[in-house]
Order: C-alpha cells, then sequence, then structure tokens
C-alpha cells in the first residue's frame, strides 16, 4: 500500500507502526488471526436485501467525508492516472 500514498503519509505510516505495535501488543494477543479457510457465511442464505443496499449504500455516498472527497477529486484536475500493470 505504501506504494500509492504520499511520502509524508509513508513516513506517519511507519512512525505510527513503531508507536502502534506495543500498545496493542495485549489485544492482539485475544484476536483470533487464524483466519485462512473459515466461513464467515456458514448458516447465512448469501441473500442481500435490495432495499436495505440501497439504503446503504445512499448513507455511505451523503456521508460528509465522501461530499469533501467529491470536491477534493474535481479540484484535482492535473492528476494523472495511476498505472497498473
Amino acid at each position: 500500500m505504501n506504494r500509492v500514498i504520499s511520502d509524508t503519509a509513508e513516513y506517519g505510516c511507519y512512525l505510527f507502526d513503531q508507536a502502534c505495535k506495543p500498545l496493542l501488543a495485549d489485544f492482539m494477543k485475544t484476536v483470533d488471526t487464524d483466519l485462512v479457510g473459515k466461513n464467515f457465511n456458514e448458516g447465512k442464505d448469501g441473500s442481500v436485501d435490495n432495499h436495505e443496499l440501497v439504503e446503504v449504500n445512499e448513507a455511505i455516498r451523503s456521508h460528509q467525508v465522501e461530499q469533501v472527497g467529491a470536491v477534493l477529486r474535481k479540484a484535482m484536475t492535473a492528476m494523472k492516472a495511476i498505472k497498473t500493470a
């Protein structure tokens, strides 16, 4: 992920990583990190209530962070697309 963020954000990531690990060490001992092969949908039918999905998507789109992001993206007219392999 650090390949696609700013140098400032990357630096902050490294600083936070060093500060965060000691703070979360005890908590992480209680977390089940063995997630490989687990079926998180076991016992569920996998269906989605379309009405509920529309409401959730609308709430996400109308959130203040998304509205500010839309304004910022419009201002970034000189940005070049990230090329993927």
